[in-house]
């Protein structure tokens, strides 16, 4: 197992966030809205399968939802809703603040 960081950034208000790796729940949150000053919402791990995954993220009260696949050693995702719309990207793992 290894584990990938995931972080919220722009566009959360009081979201309700579960987080899926092949399907399964990983975590679930409530309430996440993004910081302001900081761009951020919040930072969470999940453990991967040691071979490739794919990481969903469904805003639920707001029916946003977006899957990405991971391969290889993927350091964190990057989340952000923009003109309505849940964006993952992979990102280099630098990104952490909290």
């Amino acid at each position: 197992m290894r584990e990938l960081l995931i972080i919220f950034q722009e566009g959360f208000d009081e979201a309700n966030i579960t987080v899926t790796v092949n399907g399964k729940q990983a975590r679930r949150d409530i309430g996440v809205s993004t910081n302001p000053i900081l761009g951020i919402a919040n930072e969470v791990s999940v453990e991967l399968p040691a071979k490739g995954a794919q990481v969903g993220v469904e805003v639920t009260n707001r029916g946003l939802k977006a899957i990405t696949k991971v391969s290889g050693r993927p350091k964190s995702v990057l989340v952000s809703i923009e003109d309505g719309r849940l964006v993952m990207k992979e990102g280099t793992g630098r990104e952490a603040l909290l």
